[in-house]
């Protein structure tokens, strides 16, 4: 009996458009947040290197205007109780502190203070970052996915299979994050000033213009 090899399966995203989440763990890691959201994957995607990426910046969305709304949306997870502009008048840096913190206990310990600052959820029926269930595990760490994230990714797949894409790129994935009506994209755009139809039609001119194949 003559066995057939399996041929191997193609992942879900581009080589491209996996950095953008790996690039929303590393943020939410940075500022002591117990779980990843789309907030975090639009700061990854505004800071790379790409065209829809490009686009965004160009249209407001830098790194430094959304992580200001990321930090002053979700509460800044573990240090955003601190009022960082005072305690630098007074010769303290939250961001060494941060630095310092996680160079000696690890991004571990700092996920787990994350965790123990976030109030818990009020009723079982309400979705809970401590209940295991999708996320990303780096650097012996694991940081679950907010409920948007899965929506993105819903969008992004389905826009995948009508364009009949043999994978999503990072211009699908922009396309479907900037798509959201729930979760914290949505209300960080209204405070940029930045539609998300005018961001969407940017960010499809801009992939247009390039012609990019798509990446693997």
């Amino acid at each position: 009996m003559i066995r057939r090899r399996r041929q191997p399966v193609a992942p879900l995203l581009t080589a491209e458009a996996r950095a953008i989440p790996m690039g929303g763990f590393e943020y939410a890691m940075r500022l002591g947040l117990p779980s990843v959201g789309c907030e975090h994957w639009l700061l990854a995607l505004a800071a790379a290197d790409h065209p829809a990426a490009a686009a965004l910046r160009e249209q407001g969305v830098t790194p430094d205007r959304v992580e200001e709304q990321v930090v002053r949306l979700s509460g800044g997870g573990l240090f955003g109780d601190l009022d960082a502009e005072a305690l630098a008048a007074v010769g303290i840096d939250v961001d060494a502190v941060r630095d310092r913190m996680t160079e000696t206990f690890g991004l571990e310990a700092l996920s787990r203070a994350g965790h123990a600052a976030r109030p818990r959820a009020t009723s079982r029926s309400r979705w809970d970052p401590r209940r295991p269930g999708p996320g990303v595990h780096a650097n012996g760490v694991f940081l679950p996915h907010s409920p948007d994230v899965i929506h993105c990714l819903m969008g992004a797949r389905a826009e995948q299979e009508a364009r009949h894409d043999p994978q999503i790129g990072v211009e699908l994935l922009a396309l479907s994050l900037l798509s959201l009506t729930t979760g914290l994209v949505p209300p960080i755009l209204a405070a940029l000033g930045t539609p998300a139809a005018m961001l969407r039609a940017a960010v499809a001119d801009a992939c247009r213009a390039t012609g990019e194949p798509p990446q693997r």
